[in-house]
């Protein structure tokens, strides 16, 4: 099969599946593996489906009838891959499935996403990001400068006893600083 590149007029010509940002940033999601995501986004795209059929229950609810196997084939994981992933979903709070009987496929609710403040993600403390001794600031002023343009002294010195004998701090102005951080 040969390399076919897309073309200007060809590049919308796909259709996706959208897979919510915040699965990934959201500290309550961290124990999602990609293979659950996934089975997360395509559960989403299934709900429109399931809303032309109207799949609804006397609540008003939205509900899926989505076979393991279909899963599996859609998904191209194994059995044991994919409980997996219902596993992990249902422990999250992402979906809910009820059992219709024996042979028979599960009723799937599909769960919203627990939504953490904007502002809880972004302000994070100094200790948040420590490696040892370093703060974040420290470690943000410090950039390698192995290269032949090297202004420090610091790699013809005999053993200094910090760790940052390759490192050259940046120097900013007060009008820099007032950009660089934006909770200051």
């Amino acid at each position: 099969m040969d390399f076919i590149p897309y073309k200007v007029n060809e590049y919308l010509e796909n259709t996706f599946y959208q897979v919510p940002k915040e699965l990934f940033t959201n500290p309550y999601y961290k124990k999602l593996n990609s293979d659950s995501i996934l089975l997360y986004a395509l559960l989403l795209d299934r709900l429109s489906v399931s809303r032309k059929n109207e799949w609804i229950d006397e609540d008003g609810n939205v509900f899926l009838l989505f076979a393991r196997k279909d899963v599996e084939k859609k998904l191209k994981l194994s059995d044991k891959t994919v409980t997996k992933a219902f596993k992990l979903l249902a422990e999250h709070k992402l979906i809910y499935e009820k059992r219709l009987g024996f042979r028979k496929k599960n009723i799937i609710y599909v769960g919203k996403i627990n939504h953490v403040p904007t502002a809880e993600i972004m302000n994070r403390k100094n200790y948040d990001s420590r490696n040892g001794e370093t703060t974040i600031q420290e470690s943000e002023n410090l950039r390698c400068s192995n290269n032949k343009y090297n202004k420090n002294n610091y790699s013809n010195t005999p053993q200094r006893k910090n760790s940052y004998s390759n490192y050259e701090q940046r120097v900013y102005d007060p009008e820099q600083l007032e950009k660089l951080y934006c909770n200051v």
